[in-house]
């Protein structure tokens, strides 16, 4: 089981420290240009000096950062996807203005609306679709956001470790009552979530 808010949690505390340092190094920068040739005028090309190597360091130092943040993302993202197996259960998502509607195939239930109920420790193979304009299906408590579009159906596979509820919203401006799209979800253990489909037939 991928516990996608470590993972992610994990993630974050690698992008924070690089962005607080290259942010650092490009004020620094700034300064020490403004002080350095503040009082020089420009000349002709001549005699201008470039630093070519400063400037080769720099896109050198930029490029290994952005690869290293590309791998890392990737790798997560990887062990996120791969973490589904046999026994995942379904779960179809519908985005519309303004409400998000959930249904089970296969468990013999009818459709949620608002309220996503799901089971604990077992794979949820999510497909979403949107029926009007492009949605984002976010969790802030699992650290997890997928969009979902008009014109084809979105795959992704989520894990809620632990029992509760969790509030979902969307985090796309969708239009006027965008701020009113959203949904609950309620992480039930194994033995509760057979006897709310249970109850549910």
């Amino acid at each position: 089981m991928v516990d996608t808010k470590g993972e992610y949690g994990d993630l974050a505390g690698l992008y924070l420290p690089i962005a607080i340092a290259v942010f650092a190094l490009v004020a620094l920068a700034l300064v020490a240009f403004l002080v350095l040739f503040r009082a020089r005028r420009p000349g002709p090309p001549s005699a201008r000096h470039e630093h070519n190597a400063v400037e080769l360091a720099y896109v050198a130092v930029l490029a290994a950062i952005a690869v290293v943040l590309l791998v890392r993302t990737f790798g997560v993202e990887s062990r996120v996807d791969a973490s589904a197996g046999a026994g995942a259960l379904r779960v179809a998502v519908v985005g519309a203005k303004w409400d998000w509607r959930f249904a089970y195939p296969g468990l013999g239930v009818p459709s949620t609306r608002g309220e996503l109920v799901v089971p604990t420790g077992r794979t949820i193979a999510f497909s979403g679709r949107s029926l009007d304009v492009i949605h984002d299906f976010w969790v802030p408590g699992v650290r997890f956001q997928h969009q979902v579009f008009p014109d084809h159906v979105e795959r992704w596979k989520l894990v809620f470790p632990r029992p509760g509820r969790y509030q979902g919203v969307c985090a796309w401006f969708c239009g006027l009552f965008h701020q009113d799209m959203r949904f609950t979800v309620r992480a039930l253990a194994g033995a509760a979530f057979d006897s709310w489909v249970a109850s549910r037939r």
